[in-house]
């Protein structure tokens, strides 16, 4: 029998919870509560599903360039971020090769990282330009991070991207939560790739819209390890209407900001909670792990955070108000708390 080339790895399951369990509402997927972004809808819906699209996604492409000021070329589609991190991976890191990040990477980068036999170590953010060595392919940045929220100024990024350069190693910035606290992409750089995942922004995450943007040859080397139509006709209408559906972010980005913010002040009645502006923040309690499973038994998922290194800390992704306030209860319930 033929052997295969990478490792068999364990499934993806978030905190250890079991993913088959009946839920009512999930606390542990971050996404725009007030979506879908109905333009974005409508773009769905006139989609030619019944065709092929155009296998360079040109429309998209163009589009997404001229919003970020760059030239279509740069612009890499993907079924989602998760799909475009395996890609950078496969093309950047050698087998066995090594990468860094700034405090616990994506579960997808950490996956990728180890199917190609490769190392993953993470580290503080301060850290990285010290710990870079010849045999560092690669950096993952979070920005924001998660679960933690942690964005960094343009003077530490700008610190970090001269010594990737100095080292030859790539920089992968995950923009995955940027556009609900403001952030914008930087400028293009020969060893910087950024991954955007819009969907999550618009409520739009099961379409996986994602695109990386890169200098030419990043960018030619992403596009060469991609299938012919990667991406269905829906998918790409959605990338390709984005700059026209800003409107629905500056409507309800704010609320959910401000609901994030409740949250947070809501649950500091029983943990200490870090909110740093992003639609998630975390809590810490003792025995998080039990916690999160016993708001399981009620339906309630929230994501808990050992297999990140966050020892008794959940990671509650911010619902509607009326959802948010189900949660309090539910937790006070679980904790043996009374609401007054």
């Amino acid at each position: 029998m033929p052997v295969p080339l990478h490792p068999t790895l364990p499934p993806a399951q978030p905190g250890g919870l079991d993913s088959t369990a009946f839920v009512r509402l999930d606390f542990s997927v971050t996404t725009n509560p007030y979506g879908p972004n109905p333009l974005l809808m409508r773009a769905v819906q006139t989609a030619d599903q019944a065709r092929f699209p155009d296998p360079q996604y040109r429309e998209a492409r163009n589009a997404l360039a001229r919003l970020h000021g760059v030239k279509p070329a740069s612009v890499v589609p993907g079924l989602g971020g998760p799909e475009l991190l395996h890609r950078i991976v496969r093309g950047y890191l050698p087998q066995g090769g090594r990468a860094l990040s700034a405090g616990a990477a994506s579960r997808e980068f950490t996956r990728a990282v180890q199917l190609a036999g490769g190392t993953l170590e993470p580290l503080p953010p301060a850290e990285l330009a010290a710990a870079l060595r010849s045999d560092v392919q690669l950096v993952y940045v979070g920005h924001p991070h998660n679960p933690t929220g942690h964005t960094y100024t343009d003077e530490v990024l700008g610190q970090l991207l001269v010594a990737c350069q100095a080292n030859d190693t790539l920089l992968v910035l995950d923009q995955t939560y940027a556009p609900f606290v403001g952030l914008r992409m930087p400028p293009l750089h020969s060893h910087l790739v950024t991954v955007s995942s819009p969907g999550r922004a618009h409520g739009l995450p099961g379409l996986r819209p994602a695109y990386a943007v890169a200098a030419l040859e990043t960018a030619t080397a992403l596009w060469n390890l991609a299938p012919a139509w990667l991406l269905p006709a829906a998918t790409a209408a959605v990338l390709a209407a984005l700059p026209q559906a800003q409107t629905h972010l500056n409507e309800t980005l704010p609320l959910v900001d401000e609901d994030a913010r409740e949250l947070a002040r809501a649950l500091a009645r029983v943990g200490r909670v870090e909110h740093h502006g992003t639609p998630f923040l975390t809590v810490q309690l003792p025995d998080a792990a039990r916690v999160a499973q016993a708001l399981l038994d009620r339906g309630l998922r929230v994501r808990e955070c050992s297999d990140l290194g966050l020892t008794d800390t959940l990671r509650i992704s911010v619902r509607r108000p009326e959802d948010n306030a189900t949660l309090q209860n539910a937790l006070l319930s679980v904790l043996g708390g009374v609401r007054s």
